[in-house]
């Protein structure tokens, strides 16, 4: 026995000793009267044991409370969200720190305006986070009222545990004039930056051509070296995910989702490759490990109500591996994913579409973020405007 329940033992037996005085016992002249026996209860010669078991129990809980001591205390048992603390919102209103847990705002991010004689581009940013939720690249889009033609300036901030913003270094690469950016991703370690531009077709009638196509480029932050490969196509390279590897690069094209070699030869994204040939991707995104790539598509099983998923499939045989998301929508507009993140552990999967709120995704639970935003009531039939985010 401890030293600790030995101190206690005494002074429990010390406190009900004290209880018996001269006053308590019967004078030994007098004659001791028979009595008889009745089943009363006697408290008195019970208090030293009582006292003791109370002791004892006190210091078993307090053996158990010592041996537990720096664990989570008993209660319901929760799901905490793990992963990034912090994520990126960009909207109207410029963009927004929120908690990646809650959804509520933790802080603005200050931009520079547009120059005189420009206005900010519909939507006007793309986002890409390294995945941990710190540190963050925007780029923003201008156009010129007088010419038309558009400028992206790429930008980076750097965010605490806090969620407020502790550094934005502008300009980290030089401003693209011309097209209009359509994407953007950093890989997690932050030293390579990919974004792509708009194709667009020139001419008419007989000279109509591509000029140029879409393109997308390579930035080396650290030495400011550039690789760029191009499309001949009108449309937008969209929806840029790295693997952890910094070598490989998941992107859309035409409803085709691809991945490509960063580090192999070539000048076109003809080097890249479909992963699943049929597969009609409005979204896509490239997991870490570079094993799988998550595809956002929609179905009509009955050529009415329409099913969009989120299924992962092998990048290696083009594979379906699993459906991690299924939503139903009835209506004329058709229901898509048009945003899906990874962390840069790979499981936690930012996601949102234009029928869907910005949500999580944590081991198969959906956390809703933000609140769904309504559609332009200006526009018959349209769809509530994309969500940019990014963790």
């Amino acid at each position: 026995m401890s030293t600790w329940l030995e101190d206690r033992l005494q002074d429990a037996f010390a406190a009900a000793a004290e209880q018996v005085g001269p006053e308590t016992l019967r004078p030994v002249a007098d004659p001791v009267r028979a009595k008889p026996v009745r089943p009363t209860r006697r408290f008195a010669p019970a208090i030293p044991l009582a006292a003791a078991l109370v002791v004892v129990l006190i210091g078993a809980f307090a053996a158990v409370v010592a041996g537990t001591r720096g664990t989570a205390p008993a209660g319901p048992v929760t799901q905490a969200l793990s992963g990034p603390s912090s994520l990126l919102v960009a909207g109207g209103d410029g963009v927004t720190v929120l908690d990646a847990r809650t959804g509520k705002v933790r802080s603005r991010i200050g931009l520079p305006p547009a120059p005189e004689g420009s206005v900010r581009e519909p939507g006007g940013y793309l986002l890409a986070g390294a995945g941990d939720g710190e540190t963050f690249y925007i780029a923003q889009s201008v156009k010129s009222r007088s010419t038309q033609v558009s400028t992206t300036r790429f930008h980076r901030a750097r965010i605490d545990a806090r969620g407020r913003l502790t550094g934005l270094t502008r300009d980290v690469i030089p401003q693209v004039t011309g097209t209009t950016a359509s994407s953007l991703a950093v890989t997690g370690d932050g030293t390579r930056l990919a974004y792509s531009l708009d194709g667009k077709v020139c001419g008419r009638g007989e000279t109509v051509r591509f000029c140029p196509g879409a393109r997308l480029t390579v930035v080396d932050l650290p030495t400011g070296t550039t690789r760029a490969w191009t499309t001949n196509t009108a449309g937008q390279i969209e929806s840029l995910s790295w693997a952890a590897d910094r070598r490989t690069l998941g992107l859309v094209v035409k409803a085709g989702a691809r991945v490509l070699d960063t580090a192999a030869p070539g000048t076109t994204l003809a080097k890249s490759r479909v992963v699943a040939p049929g597969t009609e991707a409005t979204t896509a995104t490239i997991s870490p490990d570079g094993i799988g790539i998550l595809i956002g598509h929609t179905r009509s099983p009955d050529g009415g109500s329409q099913r969009y998923t989120i299924d992962e499939y092998s990048i290696a045989d083009g594979r379906r591996i699993r459906t991690l998301v299924s939503r139903d929508h009835d209506g004329d507009v058709m229901a898509r994913w048009n945003l899906m993140r990874y962390d840069a552990t790979g499981r936690h999967l930012l996601f949102a579409g234009n029928f869907h709120p910005l949500s999580r995704l944590d081991d198969g639970r959906v956390t809703p973020l933000i609140p769904q935003a309504s559609p332009d009531p200006k526009l018959l039939g349209s769809a509530p405007p994309e969500v940019q985010a990014a963790w």
